[in-house]
C-alpha cells in the first residue's frame, strides 16, 4: 500500500506543487500560515522535521522564520519540487527521501515535528506518531495540520458547488486548467483516515501515547478563509490542528 501511495503522489508531484505552492509564494498567504506555526511552536529558533514534506511548503515557511528545517518525504517527485522551491525561495533546508513511519534519525533529534495534509495518507498512523514522537527530545513538540477530507458529513452541496467555482478561479488567476488525479478508490476506501472521525481520533492517539498538553484548534478554516488558495483549494473540509508535548 505504501508503494501505491508513494506512486500516487511521484505522478501528482507538479500539478499538486501547482495547486499548493501559493502559500508560499503569495506574502498574505505566507504570513498567515507562518502565525499558525508560530503560535504552535514558538518563535525562538528551532530544530525542526517536516515530515511528508511534499514539494517543501511548510519547510520553506520555517525556515523562512530562522528554523533548521529538515524534509523528509517518500516521493522522489515532491523532493524534486522542493528543492526547486527551496532554491527559488533562497530558504536553507535539509531534504531526504524516507518513510515518514520508519524515521533514519537518532532519539531526541528535534525541537519540534510537524506536518501539513500527511497524517491522512499514512496507513499506520498510530505507528508513524510514536516513530515521530522518538526523534522529539523530552519537551518537544509534535503540530499536525490536516483536514476532514472524506468525513461525508462535509459533502453538502454548498461544498459541491465551491468545488465547481474553484476551478473557475483557478482557471482566470493562474491560466491554466487545474489537473487533479483522485487517488484510487481502494486505497482510500482502506485509509484509517476514511473510516474514524477526525480530529477526536487524532487527539486519542496522541493521548494513548503519551503526549502532554494536548490541543486542538478547530478554526483554521476561518483563518484561511479569504485567503486565495483557501478559496480554490478549501472545498476539501474543516481543517484543525492538533499539539502535543513529549
Amino acid at each position: 500500500m505504501k508503494e501505491r501511495i508513494t506512486r500516487h503522489w511521484d505522478g501528482r508531484a507538479k500539478a499538486y506543487d501547482e495547486n499548493v505552492r501559493q502559500v508560499i509564494y503569495s506574502s498574505r498567504e505566507r504570513r498567515i500560515w507562518q502565525k499558525i506555526f508560530s503560535v504552535a511552536i514558538g518563535s525562538a529558533p528551532l530544530r525542526i522535521l517536516d515530515v511528508g514534506t511534499g514539494p517543501g511548503i511548510v519547510s520553506n515557511l520555517l525556515s523562512e522564520l530562522g528554523h533548521d528545517v529538515t524534509g523528509i518525504d517518500a516521493s522522489e517527485g515532491m523532493l524534486k519540487k522542493a528543492q526547486s522551491n527551496s532554491e527559488a525561495l533562497r530558504n536553507p533546508m535539509h531534504l531526504i527521501q524516507g518513510d515518514g513511519e520508519v524515521l533514519p534519525f537518532d532519539d531526541s533529534s528535534f525541537d519540534a515535528v510537524v506536518n501539513r495534509y500527511v497524517l491522512w495518507t499514512l496507513p499506520q498512523p498510530e505507528k508513524a506518531i510514536a516513530e515521530w514522537q522518538r526523534v522529539l527530545r523530552p519537551g518537544g513538540r509534535l503540530v499536525i495540520v490536516d483536514g476532514t477530507w472524506f468525513d461525508e458529513r462535509d459533502r453538502t452541496a454548498c461544498r459541491q458547488l465551491w468545488r465547481s467555482l474553484s476551478l473557475i478561479l483557478i482557471m482566470l488567476t493562474e491560466r491554466r486548467m487545474p489537473c487533479y488525479q483522485e487517488m484510487d478508490k481502494t486505497i482510500k476506501r482502506d485509509l484509517w483516515s476514511c473510516n474514524m472521525k477526525r480530529p477526536d481520533h487524532d487527539i486519542e492517539m496522541l493521548t494513548r501515547l503519551g503526549f502532554r498538553d494536548v490541543q486542538l484548534r478547530d478554526n483554521l478554516n476561518r483563518k484561511l478563509l479569504l485567503t486565495l488558495n483557501h478559496l480554490k483549494h478549501g472545498y476539501g473540509g474543516r481543517q484543525f490542528l492538533v499539539t502535543g508535548v513529549k
